[in-house]
């Protein structure tokens, strides 16, 4: 699964046993990477919260990688360096593949998911049977700031258009953690950027729960999102939706949602495997 070469982080938090790990694909980031791993690594310090951060840097031109690599001296981060761009979802495969963390984040490094939201999504699973925490815009106390009419809409109707695979209300949010026993032999697919949606239709678990957050537009640096990542969204439903139709498993259930709830849930279904692509195994 993994390609390029990795740091090894600092000796010391290599001997510490690792709870989280919280993968950070990047390129060209160099602006918002070094503020976003301070403000993690303070909350999670705060939080008492064991943590390394794996930045995946596609051989960023602005020198994102080496930043990591500087940030890796004093801080819990690791590093991988792929060879060239090669997309969000198989960063995010390729970090995984880097760490034993019993707990796996996910999340943008260009400050539009809040560091400090990490910590509880973290808490949201410890204190829950939730094997799934979702960073979520569209869950009361949740929204966007400064996003585009566009992409508001985009969202909108993405999120519509996943109705069918997941029951979670942020289908297509990148910001999650999960707990690495639901993904072990899941067979994740690398398509395109949606990463969370992937996950929140193949992995294994029973439970989830919806975190809400605000979004803010990247303050630094420029958006990748374009027609090509749209191809790839609508190449990815295909694949999902056409899976759900030939295999099925029980519909997971909201951590917030009454019990009684459960049963009326439960005679949906959603997608599950693929031969596309690496397996995570311990």
């Amino acid at each position: 699964m993994r390609s390029g070469t990795a740091s090894r982080g600092r000796p010391a938090d290599r001997l510490a046993k690792i709870v989280l790990a919280g993968i950070i694909p990047t390129f060209n980031e160099a602006d918002s990477l070094p503020v976003l791993l301070e403000r993690l690594h303070a909350s999670m310090q705060q939080a008492g919260v064991s943590y390394e951060a794996v930045v995946v840097d596609d051989n960023s031109p602005d020198g994102t990688g080496d930043i990591a690599e500087g940030l890796a001296s004093k801080l819990p981060v690791r590093v991988l360096h792929r060879a060239q761009k090669a997309g969000l979802a198989s960063a995010v495969l390729d970090g995984m593949g880097l760490t034993s963390a019993e707990l796996i984040g996910v999340m943008d490094a260009d400050l539009s998911h809040p560091p400090e939201m990490v910590a509880r999504l973290t808490d949201a699973l410890e204190n829950t049977s939730a094997q799934l925490a979702v960073g979520s815009r569209y869950v009361p106390g949740g929204g966007m700031e400064d996003w585009p009419l566009r992409r508001r809409i985009v969202s909108m109707v993405a999120n519509w258009m996943t109705r069918l695979l997941t029951p979670v209300h942020d289908a297509t949010s990148g910001f999650f953690v999960i707990r690495r026993s639901a993904l072990e032999d899941v067979t994740l697919n690398p398509i395109g950027f949606k990463i969370g949606l992937e996950v929140m239709a193949r992995a294994n678990y029973d439970i989830y729960i919806e975190v809400p957050y605000i979004f803010t537009d990247r303050k630094h640096g420029h958006s990748k999102f374009g027609r090509r990542e749209v191809a790839a969204f609508l190449k990815q439903l295909a694949i999902l939706h056409w899976e759900r139709i030939r295999r099925h498993k029980p519909w997971p259930r909201d951590a917030a949602q009454p019990r009684s709830a459960e049963s009326s849930a439960a005679s949906l279904s959603a997608s599950s495997g693929s031969p596309n692509s690496g397996v995570l195994r311990r």
